[in-house]
């Protein structure tokens, strides 16, 4: 594991202010659509009965062949109101969350490609500030083991080397072998912390 055997796993999600603004918004699009269409419905239904009391000739047979046009065409309205509304507030949402997406996207491709000197980090209100952290606390560890590996391959190289020399002027140390030993089992570890 990178972070260690004290490392507990995330779920993340969208934070819950986020997500209460977003109910509430819904809710409130929900209720005036409920209302709208109540009252486009009184109002019609006023109309058409007001339109019948004066006419001298009805020729009704029943109540729902006076009020369903009207019913059907002030749910119409409200539902192409309501649809227009709930549109917008999820392409509201799909903007407010595809910024940041589209951000730790770049970033990830960015650490994939090996590039790990480039800061993960997202503007103040975007979505996603747990994950942008926890990426950047990863990109950081992954850099500073790289950078570890790195040393311990330099000193690994400057013991062969300085055992090579010796053995070529016939004067090999056991101190120069166990330094190269050393360093050899040094690299090892480091390559582990990446498969473990």
């Amino acid at each position: 594991m990178l972070f260690g055997k004290h490392s507990k796993r995330k779920i993340y999600f969208i934070k819950k202010d986020f997500q209460s603004r977003f109910i509430l918004r819904f809710a409130a699009v929900a209720t005036v659509w409920s209302a709208a269409s109540v009252l486009l419905f009184f109002y019609l239904a006023n109309k058409k009965l007001e339109e019948i009391r004066y006419s001298s000739h009805i020729d009704i047979a029943t109540t729902s062949e006076l009020l369903m046009p009207v019913t059907i065409g002030s749910l119409a309205v409200s539902l192409l109101i309501f649809a227009g509304i709930l549109g917008y507030a999820i392409h509201t949402l799909l903007h407010k969350l595809s910024g940041p997406l589209g951000q730790l996207r770049r970033d990830i491709a960015r650490i994939e490609g090996g590039d790990l000197t480039s800061d993960i980090i997202l503007r103040e209100k975007d979505e996603f500030q747990d994950l942008a952290a926890d990426l950047e606390e990863m990109r950081t560890e992954l850099r500073r083991r790289i950078a570890r590996i790195k040393e311990q391959q330099a000193m690994l190289s400057a013991a062969a080397a300085e055992l090579g020399r010796s053995v070529q002027e016939g004067h090999a140390s056991s101190q120069q072998v166990a330094a190269l030993e050393s360093a050899v089992v040094r690299m090892k570890e480091g390559v582990h912390a990446f498969q473990s």
